[in-house]
């Protein structure tokens, strides 16, 4: 049985005002028409690290879980993963292992305690993190998890350092940038969203972690 961490408030007090920010999110996302016009894909990154995103991403999957929702949460943050954390499992074998050739992809997903639920851990990388998320396995992997579920939801490091989240965004249908409020700054936000529009990917918007 897995511990789910105490940051899944979306899942351990579902009817916080934090859970209801987390189901304006998701019906944003319905209601930008994505998933109606068949997009499965999303990716999360932002200007720096310490904005939330993993935290805010894998909120958003359990939102989406309880909303009758088959998802699929990946740790592309080679550099820093988190979401075995978050969903208390092993972070190896995960991604990483699969995308350089060490396991097959059926053998990195993990199934939680919450149903409809998969996740994809970072696992351990040995070489680098662009190279290993350009190639044509993660596409595979990405096609795989998009035909057997709802919405697949991509954890990336931050976009300004980092050109990881430049390589992910084509293979994806849209990106959420997250922000902190009170501590991002505007340039580098400014600095993502010209970096994302340079992908091609539609920015669905720009979330605010911690807003009071």
């Amino acid at each position: 049985m897995l511990q789910l961490s105490n940051t899944l408030v979306a899942d351990s007090n579902p009817n916080s005002h934090v859970s209801e920010s987390f189901r304006s999110l998701r019906t944003y996302i319905k209601q930008s028409g994505m998933l109606q016009d068949g997009g499965k894909s999303l990716l999360f990154t932002s200007g720096e690290a310490g904005e939330g995103k993993t935290t805010v991403m894998a909120n958003l999957a359990v939102s989406f879980v309880q909303d009758g929702k088959k998802v699929a949460v990946v740790d592309c943050n080679l550099r820093k993963p988190a979401l075995h954390t978050v969903f208390g499992v092993e972070n190896s074998p995960g991604l990483a292992d699969c995308l350089s050739g060490q396991k097959e992809p059926g053998k990195v997903t993990v199934y939680g305690n919450l149903a409809n639920l998969t996740i994809v851990t970072a696992g351990n990388s040995i070489g680098s993190p662009p190279d290993l998320l350009g190639n044509s396995v993660m596409t595979e992997l990405l096609e795989e998890l998009k035909a057997t579920h709802d919405l697949v939801l991509l954890d990336a490091p931050p976009a300004v350092p980092y050109s990881d989240a430049r390589v992910l965004a084509p293979l994806t249908d849209g990106v959420i940038i997250i922000a902190r409020y009170g501590k991002s700054k505007r340039e580098l936000l400014r600095k993502v969203k010209a970096l994302m529009e340079q992908a091609g990917t539609p920015i669905l918007g720009i979330a605010i972690n911690q807003a009071k």
